[in-house]
């Protein structure tokens, strides 16, 4: 017989879950990208999120037990605390390493940017957070690095842009001593920082001068923040398929000016790189080079992916995947195959829907609130699943895991056989 059942208190708690696992992936984001591989990041991520949305389910159930019922409490209960985490975590973590692999998996070279724009923050702040210049050492590797058949610029900004170099093709070795050679004689740092105004020069510079749609990219590093309409500012981007990337030099208190760094770049299909000292700038620029296709799966696509329709469907079978298996866990947890099989119904539907949230939002979109919309949908869907998805009421024997026993169980009545579930196993 199949029963329809709701915890409002399993809701509440999962809901809650979903908004620490939220807060802790955008903390995630902000201080691990660019320093974790995005396979693992993705991985901690869901990981993360599972914990979090399991642990609110788990606790709810302890309170008031309103689909598993007060037999469940008194034997199961303790067992499921102790599944919690290689149930939610680590399974989440191992299958969103592996989801995001597939989404990131690199099928287009031909796609790469042929055209670098480099801009460098030359404000007067920068004489105490980058007092031995790496970041301009930094640009003058990327450019003796940087295949022959690239063209690069490099700028420099405070309330101006000063144009060292407009885009030149890097063929001819001697282009590339004169271009490291004005970088070693640029005045020192001085003024305020126009972030906005540096970024339409570049984005004016590339279509004046040819750049190809989805072929170009800027890496922008500052230490500071300016007041920026960023969907104004990205909007020639997004137009042309022009890639943003950023790299944040560590400031004191300067939180506002990381978040305006990562939000430029996630409107653009790019990445944020947080460099703590001014000696990991040049590690961040040759990383953005070396790792310029890679895209994870709660960011949007820049460049020549952004209308990947490999991408697309991996993004939201991934997000299928991921949602069933936040379903197995809370099944495993609660050691009911029945509650399961309604969890993971639920949960692979609503991770279909975020999934195609992402995938249809994320461009023009604030991503932080797309991020949250997607994972608080997790949630929904996983609680609402055992109302929308009846559950099938226990039957003996209808565990998931041996029982354990010492000795022989006592001897039941038949009536109390008919009144109590025999006490079975995992997946009641």
């Amino acid at each position: 017989m199949m029963r329809r059942k709701i915890n409002e208190l399993f809701i509440i708690l999962s809901g809650a879950g979903a908004l620490a696992g939220w807060a802790a992936g955008e903390w995630m984001l902000m201080q691990l990208s660019g320093t974790l591989g995005d396979a693992l990041l993705m991985g901690f991520y869901f990981g993360t999120l599972a914990f979090f949305i399991v642990l609110g389910g788990l606790l709810a159930e302890t309170i008031a037990p309103r689909l598993n019922g007060a037999n469940w409490r008194l034997r199961y209960a303790g067992d499921g605390w102790k599944w919690l985490v290689p149930a939610s975590f680590a399974l989440l973590l191992a299958t969103g390493t592996l989801m995001q692999w597939a989404y990131g998996f690199d099928l287009r070279r031909s796609a790469e940017p042929q055209d670098y724009v480099v801009l460098l923050d030359m404000s007067e702040s920068m004489k105490e957070t980058d007092p031995q210049m790496e970041s301009r050492k930094a640009a003058a590797s990327l450019v003796e690095s940087i295949a022959a058949d690239k063209r690069i610029a490099i700028a420099l900004f405070n309330e101006k842009v000063s144009w060292l170099q407009p885009l030149a093709a890097v063929k001819d070795p001697s282009v590339r001593r004169d271009i490291v050679t004005r970088l070693k004689q640029a005045a020192a740092p001085a003024g305020q920082t126009d972030i906005a105004g540096a970024l339409q020069q570049a984005a004016q510079h590339m279509i004046e001068s040819g750049t190809a749609k989805r072929r170009g990219a800027v890496i922008l590093l500052s230490d500071g923040y300016s007041p920026t309409d960023a969907p104004a500012v990205t909007a020639p981007y997004t137009t042309a398929g022009l890639t943003i990337h950023t790299v944040g030099l560590a400031a004191a208190g300067n939180e506002e000016g990381k978040g305006l760094l990562r939000q430029l770049a996630e409107a653009t299909g790019g990445t944020f790189r947080h460099a703590d000292q001014a000696a990991l700038v040049p590690e961040a620029f040759g990383s953005i080079y070396s790792s310029e296709q890679q895209w994870h799966l709660m960011e949007a696509r820049g460049g020549g992916e952004a209308d990947s329709l490999y991408r697309a469907a991996a993004r939201v079978v991934g997000l299928l995947l991921l949602g069933g298996l936040m379903g197995l866990s809370l099944g495993i947890v609660f050691d009911h195959r029945h509650l399961a099989r309604s969890f993971l119904i639920g949960g692979a539907v609503a991770g279909l829907l975020a999934g195609l949230l992402l995938e249809l939002s994320l461009p023009d979109s604030s991503p932080v609130l797309v991020r949250a919309g997607a994972d608080l949908l997790l949630a929904a869907g996983l609680s609402a699943s055992t109302y929308l998805y009846g559950v099938k009421e226990n039957e003996g024997g209808a565990g998931m895991r041996p029982f354990k026993r010492s000795g022989h169980p006592p001897a039941l009545s038949k009536s109390a056989n008919t009144s109590i579930d025999r006490a079975g196993s995992r997946f009641r």
